[in-house]
């Protein structure tokens, strides 16, 4: 009996001392257990890291692009956005928090962009395309990336409005810079033949057909001249030579350079300018300015109309404004006349005189600015008119020592 319960407690020991064996087994286990699920959380976080590293990444290059992309994940259906820059979220009026996980239609409401994405991730080259987006023209175009699941398509766009904009600008000013160049030529060639066969007979005839001869060539002297200097100014080979002048004397002589076509619609001129005010500028080309300004005044002022010029010191600058009576400018064009080659809408001219090569502006903004100054175009004498206006930086009088030096040097 005693040797049946010294085997039964030793066999319960021996259980015991098992089970004690297997319990520190597991506990061992699960230490391991608990240390390999650390060590796999803390990957799993280093991960999410990495990804919204690249994700941060991968949005910051996005948005340094200047044109609208955006990325949609084709892997499995619906196809849904990813990824959108800046540029996009302004165009289709929506952030990346609010479109993410939407479907193109959602995102785009484009069913041109819809169609792209389904073609490319069904693996069907698409070539590019124009789509037109509100009132702005986009090329858009198109890639399929990726495997399965994994597939992603990339949408990027271009906004081309201002380029086929400048493309009709360049069209219509090729197309009125030759008529304006057919026209001068024609007279002039009418005028040479009428004198070459009644040269002497009529002295007066003679002479009017000389001064009418030497005012078409005045006008094809001023769209070649208007080119060339528009190609020298931004090609930065127009040299700027500031000197201190008086404002009277620049714009004096811009208007009896413009006598002849005065003259020609009978209008009333003047100008208003201090003798005392001075302007730290190039003669020449500020005289440019102010005979661009004068020649869109006539241009658009009717017969008798009235043209006026102004000027006075403003702060540290002058203020220089060319006033007309004519059909004004509308709110909408007041900053795009001074675009090259812009032609204002036919509505303002009647669709008429529209003339010209839409440079003389454009010349005008471009010489102020490098001397500094601003100009805008705003309503003129009422009830219409338009005052085109700009600045210049004031000078302090030359002394009279500089002035006679100046005298005794000149030729």
């Amino acid at each position: 009996m005693d040797a049946l319960l010294l085997f039964i407690l030793i066999a319960v020991l021996a259980l015991c001392a098992l089970l004690w064996w297997r319990l520190g087994a597991a506990l061992q286990r699960a230490d391991y257990l608990e240390d390999k699920l650390e060590a796999m959380k803390h990957t799993l976080a280093v991960n999410r890291a990495r990804l919204s590293l690249l994700e941060r990444q991968a949005q910051a290059l996005a948005d340094a692009l200047f044109e609208p992309l955006l990325v949609f994940n084709v892997g499995s259906t619906p196809y849904t956005l990813i990824l959108l820059n800046e540029a996009a979220a302004q165009v289709f009026k929506m952030d990346l928090a609010e479109a993410q996980g939407r479907t193109v239609m959602q995102v785009t409401r484009h069913h041109e962009i819809d169609a792209l994405v389904k073609a490319l991730a069904h693996g069907e080259e698409q070539p590019e395309t124009q789509i037109m987006i509100e009132e702005s023209t986009f090329r858009m175009r198109g890639a399929c990336f990726g495997e399965g699941s994994e597939r992603l398509v990339v949408v990027a766009l271009q906004d081309i409005t201002e380029l086929l904009r400048l493309a009709r600008a360049r069209r219509d000013m090729v197309a009125n810079f030759s008529h304006d160049l057919r026209t001068p030529l024609s007279s002039i060639k009418l005028l040479i033949e009428s004198l070459q066969m009644n040269l002497g007979r009529n002295p007066e005839r003679d002479r009017k057909l000389l001064a009418k001869l030497a005012g078409e060539a005045d006008s094809l002297h001023h769209m070649t001249q208007e080119l060339i200097d528009l190609s020298m100014i931004e090609s930065g080979r127009a040299i700027m030579r500031l000197a201190p002048i008086r404002a009277v004397e620049v714009i004096e002589s811009a208007f009896k350079a413009m006598e002849t076509q005065f003259d020609q619609k009978r209008l009333r001129v003047s100008y208003d300018v201090p003798s005392d005010l001075w302007i730290l500028a190039d003669s020449d080309q500020i005289r440019r300015v102010l005979t661009n300004l004068l020649h869109n005044a006539v241009k658009f002022t009717p017969a008798e109309g009235q043209v006026t010029c102004t000027a006075r010191a403003l702060d540290q600058n002058a203020l220089i404004e060319v006033t007309d009576t004519g059909i004004g400018i509308p709110p909408h064009e007041r900053t795009r006349i001074f675009e090259r080659f812009y032609q204002v809408d036919s509505a303002r001219t009647g669709g008429t005189n529209r003339s010209g090569t839409g440079l003389g502006l454009a010349i005008a903004k471009h010489i102020v600015e490098a001397h500094g100054g601003k100009i805008w175009a705003e309503a003129g004498l009422p009830p219409t008119g338009a005052r085109l206006s700009f600045t210049l930086p004031l000078a302090e009088p030359p002394n009279a020592a500089q002035l006679t030096a100046e005298r005794i040097a000149l030729p």
